[in-house]
């Protein structure tokens, strides 16, 4: 599966959409999504650095590149539309909320499966062993929705991955950061958590419920990448809401 950044400017256009994927994730995760984006409106589907490529380029980049990559993507967007909407994943939540804080042209937030409090459940390795093993049954749908939402080449050899360990620590390091910062966010926020998340805590949920913009929804069958048929028409509806509010 090819993982690749896509770019739709649209010359006259009011709004900008970024889209921000979680680490080791994949732009395709959001594909459902963008279909429904108005040809009208800018679209970019963003590629965080040392993804869609191979287990030792993942260990050669760092948080500081993923900061700096979604800040002058939104920078450049800033120059040239009057507002900017960030949907995000797990990891990219964190960005996204970053730039929601620091950017005054980015207006909402859509985010999934915010990662301000981790629980990381059995399920979560089996599904990661069965994914890099390549053994997954056909109806085992919250193994082939991690396979679909995994966004780095394919390696055999397991001594290559040790050099991903700084990276998920400097990930528990930005989760810790932005537990600080989280109370500043003022902007506009819709954020989604699925009950049986393998990865984040429920407990995520509370950084959001008492804040004035934000509108917290719990997504109760599905986990970090599955999302069962009921909660994602949810999002899908959810998601069209924001975008007929200003258009």
């Amino acid at each position: 599966m090819d993982h690749k950044e896509y770019v739709r400017i649209c010359d006259n256009s009011n709004i900008a959409i970024l889209f921000v994927h979680g680490i080791v994730g994949t732009p395709n995760h959001f594909t459902e999504f963008i279909s429904l984006v108005p040809e009208s409106v800018s679209v970019y589907n963003l590629l965080l650095d040392g993804h869609g490529k191979g287990v030792r380029d993942f260990a050669k980049t760092s948080m500081k590149k993923w900061e700096t990559q979604v800040a002058s993507v939104v920078e450049g967007l800033s120059l040239t539309h009057e507002k900017i909407y960030i949907v995000a994943h797990s990891l990219g939540t964190l960005l996204a909320i970053d730039q929601a804080i620091k950017a005054k042209k980015v207006c909402k937030l859509f985010l999934l499966a915010v990662p301000l409090r981790l629980s990381l459940k059995p399920k979560m390795l089996i599904n990661s062993l069965k994914v890099y093993l390549d053994k997954i049954r056909f109806d085992d749908y919250e193994a082939l929705a991690a396979k679909e939402s995994y966004g780095i080449g394919k390696d055999k050899n397991p001594f290559h991955y040790i050099g991903w360990i700084p990276r998920f620590l400097e990930l528990f390091a930005k989760i810790r950061k932005t537990r600080q910062v989280v109370h500043l966010l003022n902007t506009p926020c819709l954020v989604y958590q699925s009950k049986k998340d393998e990865m984040v805590s429920k407990g995520s949920k509370k950084y959001f419920e008492n804040k004035p913009n934000s509108k917290v929804s719990e997504l109760k069958n599905s986990g970090h990448y599955y999302y069962d048929r009921e909660a994602f028409d949810f999002l899908i509806t959810e998601f069209k809401k924001m975008l007929n509010e200003d258009n």
